[in-house]
């Protein structure tokens, strides 16, 4: 009786088995499958991470750009009512914003009451405006002409959409059949704002910019500041007519999109209610990874092969999704600083090579025929070609500068006679920013042992951002000393100085306070100073108090 059940038992226990290897056949299989899909998801998610990167970045440049005049000339305190009126010292002003920056066709001002009769235009010299009037010649380069029949129109739409603070006007019209947008900034004689004092404004050719400002300002900031790199950048209106670049439509793969406003106002000047004749146009830029979908069908293809790899693609997704989650707390902050290291360092290239263009031509045109003023042209293409060295030194140092053993080369150098050429390099912008200088650094100073040409940066950096960073009193001191195995100096100015909580932050490559911005500067040049002087082994102290000034205390090991 027992024999049957004894023949039994093992035939259900090898099915209980069978059932449980298909069991964890199939659960392997799902895991397979479902490793493999996530896997797939997950590199899309990278991709589509990385072109809104280039998105975000691309977008928020141009927006800095576009509203650059309005924010840092238009309301800018260098200029005053005075200089509204003939012989229009407002020139000088109008003439360093045609440098900066490329789409202002014109610029036009008033003194006194809003009148058509009063309003009178400056035009780029070499880019006329298409307005129909006739320039007549004017301070290099910018040329004073009118236009009675713009003038009407300009005064009737500036009254008109006059915004609800009443500082600035901004709006669009057509202009000889041409649209055009206009930017606006208005003084008052009295605080109700109820009398006309004057007014600066811009306008825009918006024609010229779609055909020309756009693809150039996404070529530059691909080219200069690295947006994109194989990356696919368009720019599209608000009809999704294409701009600039290729057609994200007509491409496969993920495309990252963000808005840009068509405004070369910027909206925190405008208030909260919107000018009648400013259309609110949203742009869009986009960016797409044109080899995207064929790597995507690869990892497709091997992963779905693989699922026998699960546990090891299992480990790299939870690594990947921990790698992600960390960069994603940094990546906020360095994406701001990118976007203005971007805006920055476009403007501070683009300014010295404009400037040596148009003093170039103007010099080479015949306009300039006095000797005394071609000597002058060219000790300004002199000091502009310098500044646009430093740029470059700067922009390539950071990067070089990290392997000693190929880069310095180390010798006995005397403080002395480093810091006067330094101060020699920079003789022609502390005299015109009227800088007291006070430097004792004794000649009988050691020796240190350093390398000629970082060391001679370094005092560079540090020079240019006393003179950048000055305050209203313009004063630089340079005092040097010694002990018994280092030689110091310390370099004092009266500049606006340096919030507390930023001194920590100060040698970060892309930093910038936020007492600095609008004065221009890479945010490299204290990380070359403080990489300089720790391949130096030396010593570097940052002491800053806000409205006092900065104090740089360097040491160095003495030669020897």
């Amino acid at each position: 009786m027992t024999r049957p059940w004894t023949i039994t038992r093992p035939r259900s226990a090898a099915g209980w088995m069978a059932a449980g290897v298909c069991a964890l056949v199939a659960l392997l299989s799902w895991f397979g499958y479902r490793a493999s899909e996530e896997s797939q998801r997950t590199a899309r998610l990278l991709v589509e991470r990385r072109t809104g990167e280039a998105a975000t970045l691309l977008a928020r440049a141009l927006s800095r750009d576009m509203r650059g005049v309005h924010a840092s000339v238009l309301f800018s305190a260098d200029w005053h009512e005075a200089m509204l009126a003939p012989p229009y010292e407002i020139q000088t002003l109008i003439a360093g914003a045609f440098t900066d920056y490329p789409y202002p066709e014109s610029f036009f001002a008033w003194r006194g009451e809003l009148r058509p009769e009063h309003i009178v235009f400056f035009d780029r010299a070499h880019r006329p405006s298409r307005r129909g009037a006739a320039p007549t010649p004017g301070q290099f380069p910018v040329v004073v002409s009118d236009a009675t029949h713009v003038a009407s129109t300009l005064a009737l739409l500036i009254t008109r959409n006059v915004t609800s603070d009443g500082r600035s006007s901004a709006f669009e019209t057509v202009i000889d059949g041409v649209p055009y947008q206009v930017v606006t900034r208005l003084l008052y004689r009295d605080s109700f704002q109820e009398r006309i004092a004057g007014g600066l404004g811009f306008t825009v050719n918006l024609e010229w910019a779609r055909d020309v400002y756009f693809p150039q300002q996404v070529e530059q900031m691909r080219r200069i500041a690295g947006i994109g790199g194989e990356l696919s950048l368009s720019i599209s209106d608000e009809r999704g007519r294409q701009i600039t670049g290729e057609s994200a439509t007509d491409a496969a793969g993920p495309v990252s999109r963000r808005e840009l406003a068509l405004t070369f106002a910027d909206p925190l000047l405008l208030g909260f209610r919107r000018p009648a004749d400013l259309p609110n146009r949203l742009w869009a830029v986009a960016v797409r990874d044109p080899g995207a979908p064929s790597a995507l069908v690869g990892f497709g293809q091997s992963a779905s092969g693989a699922f026998i790899l699960f546990a090891v693609a299992a480990a790299a997704l939870a690594l990947g999704l921990a790698m992600m989650a960390h960069a994603a707390r940094s990546n906020a902050a360095l994406a701001e600083m990118r976007s203005d290291f971007v805006a920055t360092l476009t403007h501070e290239l683009k300014t010295p090579i404009a400037s040596i263009r148009a003093l170039g031509d103007s010099v080479v045109s015949g306009r300039i025929a006095d000797p005394g003023d071609v000597r002058e042209y060219s000790q300004m293409v002199v000091e502009e070609s310098k500044q646009l060295a430093r740029l470059v030194d700067n922009a390539l140092a950071y990067a070089r500068i990290a392997d000693v053993t190929e880069v310095y080369h180390f010798e006995a150098i005397s403080l002395h006679d480093a810091v006067r050429e330094a101060l020699s390099r920079f003789a022609v912008r502390l005299a015109a920013r009227a800088f007291t200088v006070v430097v004792e650094v004794p000649e009988t100073l050691p020796a240190v042992r350093a390398d000629r040409s970082a060391l001679g940066l370094l005092l560079d950096n540090l020079i240019d951002n006393a003179i950048r960073y000055s305050g209203d009193t313009h004063a630089l001191a340079i005092v040097g000393d010694t002990s018994e195995r280092e030689a110091r100096l310390v370099i004092r100015d009266s500049g606006i100085g340096i919030e507390a909580d930023e001194v920590p932050n100060l040698g970060r490559k892309f930093f910038r306070g936020r007492g600095g911005l609008g004065r221009g500067g890479s945010g490299l040049g204290l990380a070359i100073v403080r990489r300089v002087v720790t391949a130096h082994h030396g010593r570097l102290d940052i002491s800053s108090t806000v409205g006092i000034g900065t104090t740089v205390t360097l040491a160095l090991p003495v030669a020897g």
